[in-house]
């Protein structure tokens, strides 16, 4: 017998190394840093509504497009707060307005971030819900197609008598 054999195709792209991204050091000046952590946590309040808002929408394109700013953007807050903890003697000297406005986004933050975890939660459990109801009808599907059929004499029909083949699935998400 003369098999032919396939050459596995090609990879599409080359590997490429993974990026090391550098974050700013926040202005030693102690009221300038935190007006550069304020601008960060906007940033992530922004990225946090928008990507509710495509979940919410069931944008499915919107919400992969954020993916990666909001990554990116993540990164920057944890570099930030990171600094700022390292920092946190200098608090005392801050202006306490600043503080203040801190604080409150902070708070407008967190609340801002449950909603997005409540709607990243929602879509999570919908999605195993389309993918049991999926398997659910495949095995209803698989075990219609091994019912036994009779014919007019009475004796089972060919197509039952043949083997049966598995059609095994991953229930595994």
């Amino acid at each position: 017998m003369n098999y032919n054999r396939q050459q596995p195709p090609a990879p599409e792209k080359p590997a490429q190394p993974q990026q090391i991204i550098q974050f700013r050091t926040l202005s030693k000046d102690t009221n300038t840093a935190l007006r550069e952590v304020a601008s960060t946590i906007n940033k992530m309040s922004k990225v946090f509504v928008e990507e509710t808002d495509a979940l919410n929408k069931t944008d499915r394109n919107a919400f992969i497009a954020l993916q990666e700013q909001k990554l990116l953007t993540a990164q920057e807050y944890q570099s930030d707060m990171g600094q700022m903890i390292g920092r946190k003697n200098e608090l005392t000297s801050a202006d306490p307005a600043m503080k203040e406005r801190l604080k409150k986004m902070q708070a407008d933050f967190a609340e801002i971030s449950s909603k997005n975890l409540e709607a990243l939660s929602r879509m999570q459990r919908c999605t195993e819900k389309l993918g049991n109801t999926i398997r659910n009808a495949a095995i209803h599907a698989a075990q219609k197609q091994n019912g036994y059929s009779y014919g007019e004499n009475g004796a089972i029909s060919n197509a039952a008598k043949r083997k049966a083949i598995s059609s095994g699935l991953s229930e595994t998400v």
